[in-house]
């Protein structure tokens, strides 16, 4: 099969950015775009380790994501989607 044909199976569904220059220790570690059902997302990720209590071994690294935002046509932010589990009442 080549590459062209290949490529045409498999759509571009966006790009994952891992962070090594952070502006700020709040910064994101890991940013990017995706696509869903058509529509551009722009997402954060912080990058922890595992406690090694639950599935995943001690100190395996994993990506949790903090915000998810639809991006417009012209690559504006729609309305605030994020979430910060911080603000959550106990």
């Amino acid at each position: 099969m080549s590459d062209q044909l290949q490529a045409k199976e498999r759509p571009d569904l966006g790009a994952a950015f891992i962070s090594t220059n952070k502006k700020s220790p709040s910064s994101y570690d890991m940013s990017g775009t995706i696509v869903v059902d058509g529509v551009k997302h722009r997402f954060g990720a912080y990058k922890q380790k595992a406690s090694g209590k639950g599935k995943m071994a001690e100190g395996t690294e994993f990506y949790t994501f903090y915000r998810v935002e639809r991006l417009e046509d012209d690559g504006a932010t729609a309305a605030d989607t994020s979430f910060n589990p911080s603000e959550l009442e106990a």
